[in-house]
């Protein structure tokens, strides 16, 4: 799958954009703050309803007007077009409304996935360096990708740790029959998607570090060993390897290969430690009016050598790791679709020396490529590998105007 053309209305710094782009390496040039990111952003938006720079819509409408609107023609191997958009708006309540030739899509899960994308970008970074939060962030992004059913299941997660906080927030008002009762009925839901989520995040995390370490050896050259950890909620994670290793089954678990009885026995003990966590917590939990356990404080730990990398390691490392990690996410989405994700950088080639620019250009052979940057000449010496005999387009962007060469 590939983009044939990008229309924006009201998308940062653009009243009107209509871009026909190439099937092949996009180059978009030009001063710094005129506008190039936006079309990257905008590309990202479109497909996997996020932005890399913010989590706020709002953020995204250009100044003065009540919302915005991104639409990408998509064409596949095959000749067949299809469109999808994305419309943020403001009034008279913020909405999102997202189509697929014109039929509005009543679910992201249904949504998501009709043109995957990877995005390298400088932000990049804080996944090894920033808070818990970019890490969760990048690995439901990955999972979302590639498992429409896990973008469900994340909703339904937030929905309902937000209606067991509104539980503990009016405890004081309540009696404690009545809250011990309502909070008894969202703890053995949550506890039952908490445990679901857990296994898909155990799973892509252990697939994430096989994949990094590859990358990081070939980048990094050295015997230095990059390995990602996921940690949830209390003693989950150590629950769920017992179990694993009891019954010599971690290789068919990781590949999806276990029995159904297994999958609900795993799912089930799972579910069992979970709730009894809650339970330990609620007493405190009430006296504070929100829930002190769940797996919205799950991270990663990613680590060289053993050592945490987020405290223990140069940039120069972070920044390696960051590539790896991005490569991996490509792999794996590869792994599990038929189609090569649409590949966006960022204004990275001026952040990466030359070793580490080849080792991302050899990942990206088929791929549509968009590349923005302050000077085209700066990735001249690549554009060759990029395209393989294949012409490159090139767009300057000057004030928010962009004219095709």
């Amino acid at each position: 799958m590939f983009i044939k053309n990008i229309s924006l209305q009201d998308f940062r710094n653009y009243e009107r954009l209509d871009l026909d782009v190439g099937p092949s390496v996009n180059i978009i040039y030009g001063n710094n703050a005129q506008g190039k990111t936006n079309i990257i952003e905008s590309i990202y938006v479109a497909c996997s309803v996020a932005s890399h720079r913010t989590g706020k819509d709002s953020d995204m409408v250009r100044f003065g007007s009540d919302g915005y609107h991104i639409k990408l023609l998509l064409e596949d191997t095959d000749g067949y077009k299809t469109e999808i958009s994305d419309e943020y708006i403001e009034k008279p309540r913020p909405k999102r409304i997202l189509m697929q030739d014109g039929f509005e899509s009543r679910r992201i899960s249904d949504y998501i996935g009709v043109c995957n994308t990877v995005i390298f970008a400088p932000e990049d970074l804080n996944i090894v360096k920033g808070a818990p939060s970019y890490r969760r962030k990048f690995l439901n992004t990955l999972i979302m990708k590639v498992s429409p059913t896990y973008v469900n299941l994340l909703g339904n997660i937030t929905h309902s740790m937000n209606q067991k906080n509104a539980v503990l927030k009016g405890a004081k008002f309540e009696s404690g029959a009545d809250v011990n009762m309502d909070l008894d009925y969202w703890d053995y839901y949550l506890a039952d998607l908490s445990a679901e989520l857990i296994i898909y995040r155990y799973r892509f995390t252990h697939m994430l570090s096989e994949f990094a370490m590859k990358h990081h050896s070939s980048i990094a050259s050295s015997a230095e060993e990059l390995k990602t950890t996921y940690t949830s909620i209390t003693g989950a994670v150590s629950v769920l390897e017992a179990y694993l290793s009891e019954n010599n089954i971690f290789d068919e678990f990781i590949s999806r290969n276990v029995s159904q009885s297994d999958y609900e026995r795993i799912k089930g003990i799972l579910s069992t430690h979970i709730l009894s966590k809650f339970k330990s917590a609620r007493e405190y939990d009430i006296e504070k009016g929100v829930s002190s356990v769940g797996i919205n404080k799950d991270d990663i730990d990613i680590s060289l050598n053993g050592l945490s990398m987020r405290s223990f390691s140069s940039q120069g490392q972070q920044r390696t790791a960051a590539l790896a990690l991005k490569l991996a996410e490509l792999e794996i989405i590869r792994s599990f679709v038929s189609t090569t994700p649409v590949l966006l950088l960022d204004d990275v080639f001026s952040e990466l020396d030359l070793k580490r620019r080849v080792s991302l250009v050899s990942a990206m052979k088929e791929a549509q490529i968009f590349i923005t940057c302050t000077d085209k000449s700066f990735i001249a010496d690549e554009l060759d590998a990029l395209t393989e005999g294949k012409s490159a387009r090139y767009f300057h962007v000057s004030d928010g105007n962009v004219i095709s060469e």
